[in-house]
């Protein structure tokens, strides 16, 4: 007892040396960090770029809302929409058309493809003739495209000799209906166009001249966001679209994800996890404790049945010259019962009186009644005859 007491004593000067020589050689310290920048790029996903181009020396600008929209810029300036508004009446897209045959240029991606029963969803862009196939079907956070391990795709760009690569999802394209775009990437860039004379049908991006601005849609604006602005020639190909004299606006929605987006796309491990664990349990549920069980038979046995179970009772346990007797017992009495007769008769009378009124030869009705059946064959055989006096016990 002494001893665990001696231990214990130890143990808490040992633990109160140790605190006292951590706070004797560390201090709290209170350090301001600039947050400004990583609130901007959790809210908005054009930051990056906004700030790429004002180092390029363009002016930029990056807002949320539908303001803008509302009060459009100057004609010499480029709108950039992250997302096009699909819910925008059509004075609003007929403003967007005239502000870039004015000499605005209007950068927009669809949020949704074309279907036969809304078209494409977007009035400006059945104005145009540009419709956006494909799907955006992502699986844990990643597109078909990701799953697929994807590769960027190579393209030419007017007044630059070096081809230009960039990274478009290949689930998704454009198609140009009126007329053939003034510029286009084609979907798989080069690789996709081959050498074929004839304009491919399908892009990533279209631009088309309006009066004395343009439009330019792609099919998916990655290339454009914080996570892959600095790849491949993403910033590049954004610096060379942006050619308009005035202010670039960059507008993004800042509208919160829903929670089940948010799951999916930070916490896609635990998602997989949880739902491994509910197919588990769900087998773990299903599993049986024991041996199938044979279904019920509800119906009542017949008397051959009964004699069958019998005999494999009484062979088991070497009694086989008694397996049917007590049945025999049993149908004699219901025939001495129906008919008194019998009860006065010897077991050679009774036979053969059975036998006129049963119907069955007297050797019947002596091995059904009054005979100890020696093998299985002749079992079979009593148990039918046995079946049929209980029958006709009154027929006589």
């Amino acid at each position: 007892m002494r001893r665990r007491l001696f231990q214990g004593a130890i143990g808490l000067l040992l633990f109160a040396a140790g605190i006292t020589w951590f706070l004797k050689n560390y201090e709290q310290v209170e350090v301001e960090v600039e947050a400004n920048i990583a609130e901007a790029v959790t809210t908005n996903p054009l930051i990056a770029a906004e700030r790429f181009l004002l180092a390029n020396g363009h002016p930029a600008r990056s807002v949320s809302g539908r303001g803008l929209i509302e009060q459009l810029p100057p004609p010499s300036d480029t709108l950039i929409i992250n997302n096009l508004f699909s819910s925008l009446s059509a004075e609003r897209e007929q403003a967007l058309l005239d502000w870039v045959k004015d000499g605005g240029h209007l950068f927009i991606t669809p949020k949704k493809s074309w279907s036969k029963n809304e078209n494409s969803g977007y009035g400006l862009l059945d104005k145009l003739g540009i419709h956006r196939h494909g799907s955006d079907f992502t699986f844990f956070g990643l597109s078909l495209d990701a799953l697929a391990d994807d590769e960027s795709i190579r393209f030419r760009f007017p007044g630059i000799d070096a081809p230009l690569e960039a990274f478009f999802r290949n689930s998704t394209w454009l198609h140009s209906d009126n007329r053939p775009p003034d510029f286009s990437i084609p979907r798989g860039g080069l690789a996709g166009q081959g050498d074929a004379p004839e304009a491919p049908a399908e892009y990533h991006l279209v631009q088309l001249e309006q009066g004395k601005g343009r439009v330019t849609v792609t099919s998916d604006n990655l290339f454009l966001t914080n996570d892959l602005i600095g790849k491949h020639d993403h910033a590049w190909l954004l610096y060379h679209l942006t050619t308009n004299p005035g202010e670039i606006w960059l507008l993004y929605d800042k509208a919160m994800p829903s929670l089940w987006k948010l799951l999916v796309e930070q916490a896609s491990p635990l998602l997989a996890a949880a739902a491994l664990l509910l197919t588990l349990l769900l087998w773990y549920a299903m599993r049986r404790s024991g041996p199938l069980l044979e279904p019920v038979d509800n119906r009542r046995r017949d008397l051959i049945e009964h004699l069958e179970a019998t005999s494999r009772f009484y062979r088991r346990n070497g009694e086989t010259p008694s397996i049917a007797r007590s049945t025999q017992e049993l149908v004699l009495g219901l025939w001495q019962s129906q008919h008194s007769c019998l009860a006065r008769m010897r077991e050679q009378d009774q036979a053969d009186w059975i036998s006129d009124h049963s119907g069955l030869a007297r050797d019947e009705v002596k091995l059904a009644l009054f005979t100890d059946a020696t093998n299985r064959e002749q079992l079979i055989r009593q148990g039918q005859l046995i079946q049929l006096l209980r029958l006709r016990i009154h027929r006589g």
